[in-house]
């Protein structure tokens, strides 16, 4: 019973071998049918290519390193952090988990971020414009996003222009504008760690070379302004509560003096012994409000030193050059179109001889 097991495995490989050999032996055969169909893909492709040519791709990209925590200069303001119950203020105290290295790049792609830069005025030659404006009339959304077909007339959103407004005041048909750019040019930025590195890269593509150029230089100036203006929003916050306190204590102060200069002009004048013991208490009260006055100046001092430190420092180790490097993709489509023929052409040919074999063997 084993042999006979044996021999039917045998058997069945070896027809099975014999089966493919013929497969491919078909196949030689009929070689011509194979480079006549993937010719006519190749050349399909190349005519579409030539036909419906898209725009080249200009791709830019800049590294730098982002520094969150300043420099060493903040240890010596960490006791005026702690007084005022600013935690940020020391190397050793996290600055709590939104602006940690690990959200760096969710960040810097948020709506927040690149709403922020649509609305930042860029230089482009002589002029200055709007991102927004400039973006829609460099890029190629006209063309493809917005340019409309058989079912759908063009997009009136092609002729509006923006003008400089906060990002909260924008209006419902803003908005719609504004998601459909940000939904475009977020999926042509990139933002990755450099390996082995504390570095960042953030890279972008455009079919305009400037306008690669621009918008990563924008990026990353917005990008540094939201840094700032989270790292430091409690201390400008207290820094502007101690400023309306120092600007009081002024006020107070110009007015004691008003009043000390008063009294000494009147009291030799005046017969009245009450006359000394006032002008020594204004003159005691002058004393004390100056006091409180130059120690409230050294704190609003000490303030704006701490928001200098605690701003982040982001240094550019390859700023974006001219001329930026092209990205083609014609190649790859061509070959795809001819290989889908090839395969498209076996898959016949396979069918073809199958069908002929049930046939004799029905006969």
């Amino acid at each position: 019973m084993e042999s006979t097991k044996i021999q039917e495995t045998q058997v069945s490989t070896k027809e099975f071998l014999k089966s493919v050999f013929n497969f491919f032996q078909h196949l030689a055969k009929n070689w011509q049918i194979l480079l006549i169909a993937l010719l006519i893909g190749t050349a399909f492709d190349l005519v579409k290519n030539v036909i419906f040519k898209k725009d080249p791709v200009f791709t830019g990209e800049t590294t730098f390193h982002l520094e969150l925590e300043g420099g060493g200069g903040q240890n010596q303001l960490g006791g005026l952090a702690s007084t005022f119950g600013l935690g940020a203020a020391g190397p050793g105290i996290k600055t709590g988990e939104l602006l940690g290295a690990t959200n760096f790049k969710s960040i810097v792609l948020s709506v927040n971020v690149f709403q922020n830069a649509f609305m930042k005025e860029v230089k482009v030659g002589n002029k200055k414009e709007l991102f927004i404006n400039y973006y829609i009339d460099s890029s190629d959304i006209k063309k493809n996003e917005w340019v409309g077909n058989l079912f759908q007339d063009p997009s009136p959103y092609s002729n509006y222009r923006f003008t400089k407004k906060g990002i909260n005041e924008f209006t419902p048909y803003e908005n719609q504008i504004i998601g459909d750019v940000y939904n475009k040019i977020a999926m042509d930025t990139h933002v990755s760690p450099v390996e082995n590195a504390s570095l960042i890269d953030i890279t972008a593509e455009t079919t305009n070379e400037l306008l690669t150029k621009v918008w990563i230089e924008n990026l990353m100036v917005t990008t540094e302004e939201f840094y700032k203006n989270m790292k430091t929003k409690k201390t400008r916050q207290l820094l502007e509560m101690q400023e309306r306190r120092l600007d009081s204590l002024a006020y107070l102060v110009k007015t004691t003096d008003r009043k000390m200069a008063r009294v000494t002009f009147d009291n030799p004048n005046v017969v009245d012994p009450s006359g000394i013991m006032k002008q020594q208490q204004i003159n005691r009260d002058n004393t004390y409000i100056t006091n409180q006055y130059f120690t409230q100046l050294a704190n609003v001092e000490n303030l704006n030193r701490l928001i200098f430190e605690q701003t982040p420092i982001f240094t550019v180790l390859e700023p974006v050059r001219l001329p930026l490097g092209i990205i083609e993709k014609t190649g790859i489509s061509t070959r795809l179109g001819g290989i889908i023929c090839l395969f498209a052409a076996i898959f016949i040919v396979s069918l073809t001889k199958t069908f002929k074999e049930i046939m004799s063997e029905t006969n």
